[in-house]
């Protein structure tokens, strides 16, 4: 099958209620406008990556977050070493990577994901839905899928960089008006 044909065959799978809800939820996101025309002039393909960094493998075996995740994880450390180089200049190394690691984390990730409300249009299966426990790593997933999918739509790190710049402004003060940087066991 070619592309297109492929592409054709998910977006059968793609209902009307479900391209208006990714567009809503891309809209609440507040990109930049003019790439929020990616999504909102309902191009296809761009609503497919949506839908697959928001569909839990429980829900769908094929089609699912997991590559655009993995994605997102590399897109994410990019950006976050970028904001950290253009916001703290003078910072070293070893504290640059410090709070890099709390600016990609799980912990954040899954906070962001549930700011931007991530479980209203997250596919989650029966099962996963159940096991209370997995949500946290679910919403973080699926918000570094997120990630994933707008790079992969979008082909360019600023409008990403743009919108998760705030999460992070908040998230390095946190950080770095702790003493201990959140490292409890060197506290201890």
């Amino acid at each position: 099958l070619g592309i297109c044909q492929i592409n054709f065959i998910i977006s059968m799978k793609l209902s009307n209620q479900r391209k208006k809800d990714i567009i809503n939820f891309i809209i609440g996101l507040n990109l930049d406008k003019k790439y929020q025309q990616e999504f909102t002039n309902e191009k296809l393909k761009n609503l497919i990556y949506i839908n697959q960094a928001l569909t839990h493998s429980s829900a769908n075996s094929e089609i699912n977050y997991e590559k655009l995740e993995f994605l997102g994880d590399a897109v994410l450390r990019l950006i976050a070493s970028d904001f950290i180089k253009s916001k703290y200049p003078y910072m070293q190394v070893g504290e640059r990577s410090e709070l890099r690691s709390h600016l990609v984390s799980d912990q954040w990730l899954e906070d962001v994901g549930k700011e931007i409300d991530i479980k209203s249009v997250l596919i989650i299966g029966k099962k996963a839905l159940k096991d209370q426990s997995a949500k946290a790593t679910i919403y973080a997933e699926a918000t570094e899928a997120l990630i994933g999918a707008l790079y992969e739509s979008l082909n360019i790190l600023d409008p990403i960089k743009n919108w998760l710049t705030p999460f992070w402004d908040a998230k390095s003060k946190e950080v770095l008006a702790d003493p201990h940087k959140k490292n409890y066991k060197s506290a201890l």
